[in-house]
This record gives C-alpha cells, structure tokens and sequence, in this order.
C-alpha cells in the first residue's frame, strides 16, 4: 500500500476530483473492508486518478487500515475523522489566539506609558533629531496613524527602491481609506519608474492627489499643518521632527507654490505631457545655469543622473546658439533669453 500525506494541507481539487472521492469512498463504506487494487479496479476513472482520491481519502482518515491486516481499508465515520484530525489543529488554533489577545492586551497597557514619556518628550521639543532609518519609520508610522485631516508629501529625486515603496503604499492605503486627504509631490524622473507609476496609480484609485513638477525644494512630510519631517543635511537616513508652526507655515507655503506649477503624475505614458515636462526640464537647467550651479548640482536638483542632464544640456546649447557653458551663460543674461522664456510661461 502506498503511503498518503499526513499533513492537513488540503490539495486544490476539481468537481471531478470530489465526485471520485465520494463514489470511492460510498463503495467502501458498503463494504467491511476493501483493498486498494479492488477500489482501484471499481473506480471509474484511470488508476493515477482513483490513486489519488484513495491517498486523499486516506489523508482525511475516513478509510484505515484494517487492525491486523493493513492491506485491507475500511471506512471511519466522517464524525470520528473530524475527532482525529481536526481536534488538535482547533486547540492550537485557540491556544495562539489566547496568546495573541494577552501580548495585546499588554501592549495596550503599555501604551499610556510611551504617550507619557517617549512622545511626550518629542511634543515638547519644537526641534528633534531623529538619526536613524528605524526612528524615522516608527515616527513616520505613528504620525500617519494619528493624521486625521491632511498629509502633504514632497519626494524629490530618482525612484525609491521597490521596499520602500510597498511600505509607502501600505500606510498610505490606510490613511486614505480613513479618509485624509493626501498630496504628494514627485520629480520628473520619476514617472518614468514603473514600479512608481504603480504605486501612485493605486494611491489614486484611493483618492490621493500626485503631481510631478521639475524642481522639489526638499524632503518633507507634514501632517495636519502641526508636525513635519523634514531631511537631515548630511544625514539621508535621518530626519528632523519639526513642531514650531512658524516653521511649518513656511515648508506649507513653499510647498504649496511647488503643487501649483506641478502636472498631474501621468498614470500612462503621455506625449503631450512628456514633451511639456521636457521643456520644462530644459527651462529649469536654463534657470541653474544662469544661477551658475555645477553640473553635478543641477542634476542632483532635478533628481536626474549626470548623463541625463548633460544631453539636457546639449539640446539647451543648440536651441540657443551657444558653443558652450560659458557661452549660454552669456546669451541667458546679455540677451534676456531666460526672461523670453518665462514670459511664453
């Protein structure tokens, strides 16, 4: 006799598959006992197919072992079966779920305890330094989980790694389905990261706002126009929790003068708006340049690679007739090419 699984795992079966279980299992049922080769002969499907309706029979402990003659099967009430099989997997089930509410209900009650202290002490300092990647998520978690009005989102640069996106759409979904109101700024660059559009796309399904503008000022999170994170110098991994309003005030406005010139984030590709968003690539380098930012600088503020911006830049020298950097340097300011641009803005 071949041996059958043991675990409960039950295998995906078909209509076909339950009939046979059934027809199998009545015609040992009638019996007072049955071999395998005789189930397997009275089947009325191939041998690999009634093999596997036995197994699972087996497996299901409705057919058994004959005591002293193990070659024989004979049927076990489905009732017993349950007894058998089930039984112990329930008690485990109810023994986790004892666990699970006790660690709860401890969490609950330490609580209070961390309002009273960790964040207490956070709520009284208008500035604090949070320096590592784990403070700035727990902080970023609990911040989220408390917004009950409005939470505004400017990401500059490339496309963040595929991890942090899920986690981003995770606790984005859930404050959206709360119903706070999300608006989040991107680069240029990246609505061209599919795994971006992806997010954004889902994030908008749920009612978020997502805009894509050239230029973002900085790294910043605020939430109900009280409390923003912003980035750390020197520091990408940390963040600065800021609770002066004053301060807030300011990244709000600056935020807010950014969404007004941003696109809608492009769920697809679309000509019309790629095109405008390259022109709007070149104003921008246009603008660093007459500022007289470094190549390196310019595209890190743009949040594109340096090769991308120095074939940005080619087509900027050719459109206007320069022979090089020194040269459109000249042409922007001597011959108001910047302010012509501005202007047809």
């Amino acid at each position: 006799m071949s041996t059958c699984p043991t675990n409960l795992e039950a295998d995906k079966t078909t209509d076909a598959d339950s009939r046979l279980m059934v027809a199998l299992y009545a015609l040992a049922a009638a019996r007072e006992s049955v071999s395998r080769n005789e189930l397997l002969q009275l089947a009325d499907a191939s041998p690999d197919e009634a093999g596997q309706a036995i197994d699972r029979l087996l497996q299901l402990k409705v057919l058994t072992g004959k005591p002293g003659d193990p070659v024989r099967l004979v049927p076990v009430a489905p009732a017993t079966a349950f007894t058998q099989l089930l039984l112990p997997a329930i008690r485990e089930l109810r023994e986790r779920q004892t666990t699970i509410n006790e660690v709860s209900a401890q969490l609950v009650d330490l609580l209070p305890v961390y309002e009273k202290s960790v964040m207490k002490d956070v709520r009284e300092h208008s500035l604090h330094r949070l320096d590592n990647v784990d403070a700035v998520r727990l902080t970023v978690s609990e911040l989220s989980a408390r917004a009950t009005r409005e939470i505004l989102v400017s990401q500059p640069g490339g496309p963040r790694p595929e991890p942090v996106l899920k986690e981003a759409t995770d606790r984005a979904v859930g404050v959206l389905e709360r119903g706070v109101r999300t608006r989040t700024l991107y680069q240029y660059t990246a609505q061209f990261h599919q795994p971006t559009v992806d997010h954004v796309s889902l994030l908008v399904e749920h009612g978020a706002e997502v805009r894509v503008v050239t230029q973002v000022f900085m790294q910043l999170i605020v939430f109900d126009r009280e409390v923003a994170l912003v980035e750390l110098v020197g520091n990408p991994k940390g963040a600065l929790l800021i609770r002066d309003l004053s301060v807030i005030h300011f990244l709000i406005g600056a935020f807010e003068r950014a969404w007004d010139k941003a696109l809608p984030f492009p769920p697809a590709y679309e000509r019309e708006q790629m095109l405008f968003s390259s022109e709007e690539m070149k104003t921008a380098i246009v603008e660093l340049l007459v500022e007289g930012y470094d190549d390196k600088v310019v595209a890190k503020r743009l949040g594109i690679s340096l090769r991308t911006f120095q074939r940005h830049l080619a087509a900027v020298l050719r459109r206007i007739g320069a022979h090089n950097r020194l040269h459109a340097g000249y042409l922007l300011r001597d011959l108001g090419i910047l302010h012509e641009k501005r202007a047809q803005q």
